[in-house]
């Protein structure tokens, strides 16, 4: 049997009622990149969730998902509970990521 590590991505993620709650007119706390997709139509957000209109499916994010965005650009939705079994904060001590990846493998 061959074993595999997870290649470690840093990704950019807001949790989307962040997104829902914001005031339309003050987006300071989010990332450029989700005010960019909403301006360029590819978002719809209403008060039950955030949808992302991309190819080639759309995808609906609750309140408590995680919308991320890769170094590559790639955006995706998580529920919370993948969200926080996959990724650690990029600030968490090094002990934390090295409990966190132990338990992924």
């Amino acid at each position: 049997m061959r074993e595999y590590l997870k290649i470690p991505v840093r990704v950019e993620a807001v949790q989307a009622r962040e997104i829902i709650t914001s005031p339309e007119d003050d987006w300071s706390a989010l990332p450029d990149w989700i005010r960019e997709i909403y301006e360029n139509g590819q978002m719809v957000i209403a008060g039950d969730g955030v949808t992302l209109l991309q190819v080639p499916e759309d995808a609906k994010a609750r309140p408590e998902d995680y919308i991320a965005r890769d170094s590559l650009g790639i955006v995706a939705v998580y529920d919370e509970a993948t969200f926080e079994r996959d990724f650690v904060s990029a600030d968490a001590p090094p002990d934390e990521v090295v409990e966190t990846e132990a338990a992924v493998a």
